[in-house]
């Protein structure tokens, strides 16, 4: 199954615009680019957080581990312009506590009610400068920084945010971040940033990391290079397109009794669904997937073949996919996206809660059964509606 969550807060820090707060402007900006005078490199990061809520809740309201779940941070590109062959993003977790504030980047006067490349927040709080050893819930951790440009967490030594605790190897030395690299391949950032999730849910012994969200930047080698420069804009939040910043939840919840149902005949099959045209923008829907012969015939014991029930094996897969724009919103997932099935039938579970609303999606479906493989993109097509 999947779920997806849209942030809670995000903007950009410029070097440029030391003082300015870009809270509700449409696009986030990472990169660096030459300043004015020609003389400098000037920096741009993006803040972005999430509520940690919104798991918390969907792992009780579906009975799951936070430790059997993938967590993809997903971003857009809107432009992007003189960027390397190569490069590297990396989000780390953010070490000072920040306001969204309400600014543009394009405004004459700045707005200073939030966060900024010179402040978290307005008044006087500044972002960390230096490394700092503080106890954060009971566990020593550093805070880092420059004084501006924001801050970010890591960890010196060994100690109990180590990378043995968690299989993404998550903790290690600069920071304790997770991160992207680009060669020659589409700019949008796809990011597993499981690692981070549960560091701010369970972290180790309990001991949970505060959720002041990612900072996404160029890698400090690429930062720092006068052969590296360019720069990317995502969408943010406050996009009025479907391209919104998420981060997808990823969960298996399938389970498999096929009952006294026959398993389908490869050669020669149909698919039938109980899909709807429209589905509440709040409801989470079971989907039924009928299989029966494409050429039923009768016999003695079966006079209805053609009502006659029958199963795909349980490593099928479902994609959810934007019907206007083709975009993939739930790509097929061994572990993640496997079908269903019980004595009526195979189904599908579908968590319409992230799905854009008054939009309409197609669902398609990847048959497997040993070296077997066949794509099925029918017209499985629904709208989501408020």
């Amino acid at each position: 199954m999947f779920k997806i969550i849209y942030p809670s807060a995000d903007a950009t820090l410029y070097e440029s615009l030391p003082t300015y707060n870009t809270g509700i402007d449409e696009i986030l900006e990472v990169g660096k680019r030459l300043s004015t005078t020609g003389s400098i490199y000037q920096k741009s990061r993006a803040l972005i957080k999430f509520d940690m809520d919104d798991i918390t809740n969907a792992l009780t309201k579906y009975s799951v581990d936070l430790n059997n779940c993938k967590f993809m941070l997903q971003l857009y590109t809107t432009h992007a312009k003189n960027l390397p062959a190569s490069y590297t993003i990396d989000a780390n977790l953010v070490g000072d506590d920040w306001d969204n504030g309400t600014g543009f980047q394009n405004l004459d006067t700045a707005v200073i009610d939030g966060c900024s490349w010179n402040n978290p927040k307005s008044g006087s709080f500044f972002w960390t400068s230096g490394s700092q050893l503080q106890d954060v819930n009971g566990t020593s951790l550093y805070i880092t920084g420059s004084g501006k440009g924001g801050s970010w967490l890591y960890q010196s030594g060994s100690g109990e945010y180590s990378a043995s605790f968690y299989s993404q190897s998550f903790f290690h030395q600069p920071g304790l971040d997770v991160s992207e690299s680009f060669s020659t391949r589409p700019t949008d950032i796809n990011m597993d940033v499981t690692g981070a999730v549960i560091t701010w849910i369970s972290g180790s012994d309990n001991k949970t990391v505060p959720n002041y969200g990612f900072l996404l930047k160029f890698s400090e080698s690429d930062e720092y290079s006068d052969n590296k420069t360019g720069f990317i804009r995502f969408f943010s939040r406050e996009t009025h397109t479907i391209y919104v910043p998420r981060i997808t939840m990823y969960f298996d919840k399938s389970a498999f009794n096929t009952g006294s149902l026959s398993e389908f005949d490869i050669d020669s099959y149909k698919i039938y669904t109980n899909l709807r045209k429209e589905y509440k923008d709040t409801s989470v829907n079971k989907i039924r997937i009928f299989v029966r012969d494409k050429y039923p015939q009768k016999s003695p014991t079966n006079l209805f073949p053609q009502q006659t029930v029958k199963f795909l094996p349980s490593t099928t897969l479902y994609s959810v996919i934007d019907a206007a724009t083709e975009e993939i919103v739930v790509p097929y997932d061994s572990q993640y996206t496997k079908i269903s099935c019980d004595s009526t039938s195979n189904f599908i579970n579908v968590d319409m809660t992230g799905l854009m609303p008054e939009r309409y999606y197609r669902l398609a479906f990847k048959v497997v059964s040993g070296f077997y493989e066949e794509f099925i993109e029918d017209d499985l097509f629904f709208k989501v509606v408020r």
